[in-house]
């Protein structure tokens, strides 16, 4: 199957580009109703009939929406079936022939027993020529494979038969559908080919659901991995600040869960008993802050990058650096795990009912520019900030898409942004 995914991709390709997405749908229809619908496209034999059927089932999979290359090969074999149980076949070809007559000509003697014997010419007058024997209907193609077997003893004879004689009796129904289809042996002709239809409809949704879902896991996964990834390196950032030893610092990596990537073990109960696993005061204090601050949706590099922009320079140590943290973002301790989560809860009533949150008189302080953590949702509106004249404000949206989907990528991606255009005055 991987071969053939590898030819027909790009034909699908092609045909998601040129195809209106409106008639998508219709087309595994159209090509399951073919034969009724446009007989003379299809040809009179059972191969070519067969030939064309699948290949139009084909064409229709290949055409739907999000297709890459995949093909249900049993509602291909479905569409060649039908096809060829709908073969008319076709009449022996025949020319006519002459007839010579022989006979005695009176007109040449005046005695009839003395006539001579002449033979007379009589144009199309003899037994016709077969010029072509013409092409068996479905019905007495399978019926000869059927009669073909007749006589014959064993498990695959019998087998034989019966396959003719219900292709056989199918087609038969086919012709019958065909001739009249506005009857109830057109609905019994049109119950394969509809049911074939929308199989193949269903299996292409099936198919842009699970890729949906696949596109889900890998990204979940993605995030996963990188927000792990990240904790452990701001474990390792902060704990060089520190000046701990590079075994330290791979242990207390290792207590969080983070030394290989992987998520917490169950066996520590999760981070936070896991954090307590970690037997030096100052390296666990280390691991809680930048686990609290993952956490609440904060980067540990949007920290520093924010007290770059305010004070012009890196933090000397990672308790500068937590203690710019607490008093921007009220940050309490380990224990304050979300900030979002302290405010709302705080002012529950207040911003359940719209309008400005209430921070106890304080604003958010973003005369350096930054990212919004914080609020009730997007577009509410009910985030006070301090803001200046010619200064501008994207939208989430806007962050959202520079990050590719990820709000946090795209404020990091939007800080760089603003750094380098400030740096340009």
């Amino acid at each position: 199957m991987g071969f053939l995914r590898k030819i027909f991709k790009p034909v699908s390709k092609v045909l998601d580009k040129i195809i209106p997405n409106e008639i998508k749908p219709a087309l595994p229809y159209l090509a399951a109703f073919a034969p009724m619908l446009a007989p003379g496209i299809m040809g009179s034999s059972v191969l070519s009939r067969a030939a064309m059927g699948g290949g139009l089932n084909i064409f229709g999979q290949l055409a739907q929406e999000g297709n890459e290359g995949d093909i249900n090969m049993l509602s291909a074999g479905l569409g060649a079936l039908s096809g060829a149980m709908s073969a008319p076949g076709t009449e022996a070809t025949t020319a006519p022939t002459d007839k010579f007559v022989t006979g005695p000509d009176f007109s040449s003697a005046l005695n009839p027993a003395d006539a001579p014997q002449i033979t007379t010419r009589l144009p199309g007058f003899g037994t016709p020529r077969v010029v072509s024997p013409g092409v068996p209907s479905a019905s007495e193609f399978f019926q000869g494979f059927s009669d073909a077997a007749q006589g014959q003893t064993g498990i695959m004879a019998s087998g034989k038969r019966f396959l003719g004689d219900t292709l056989a009796k199918g087609s038969e129904m086919y012709a019958a559908g065909i001739a009249d289809p506005f009857s109830k042996a057109g609905l019994k002709a049109a119950l394969l080919p509809g049911a074939t239809a929308t199989g193949d409809l269903m299996f292409a949704q099936a198919k842009r659901d699970q890729d949906e879902y696949d596109r889900m896991m890998e990204d979940e996964a993605a995030e996963e991995g990188a927000s792990d990834a990240s904790r452990a390196f701001a474990i390792r950032q902060s704990m060089e600040a520190y000046g701990f030893s590079e075994q330290e610092i791979l242990d207390a990596i290792s207590a969080a869960g983070y030394a290989y990537g992987g998520r917490v073990g169950l066996e520590f109960g999760g981070i936070p008993a896991a954090l307590e696993n970690i037997e030096d005061d100052e390296m666990k204090d280390t691991a809680q802050f930048v686990s609290a601050m993952d956490d609440m949706d904060i980067p540990i590099m949007d920290i520093v990058e924010d007290f770059e922009i305010q004070f012009k320079r890196k933090p000397n140590s990672l308790e500068e650096l937590k203690q710019y943290y607490k008093e921007k973002y009220d940050y309490k301790g380990p224990g304050d795990v979300r900030i979002k989560e302290t405010i709302e809860e705080s002012f529950r009533e207040k911003a359940a009912e719209g309008g400005l949150m209430n921070l106890g008189g304080k604003e958010m302080d973003m005369r350096g520019g930054g990212f919004i953590p914080i609020g009730k949702k997007e577009k509410a509106d009910d985030v006070p900030a301090r803001l200046s004249k010619n200064e501008f404000v994207m939208t989430a949206d806007a962050v959202r898409a520079a990050g590719g989907g990820s709000v946090n990528k795209g404020a990091k991606r939007m800080y760089e942004t603003m750094n380098k255009l400030e740096a340009q005055v």
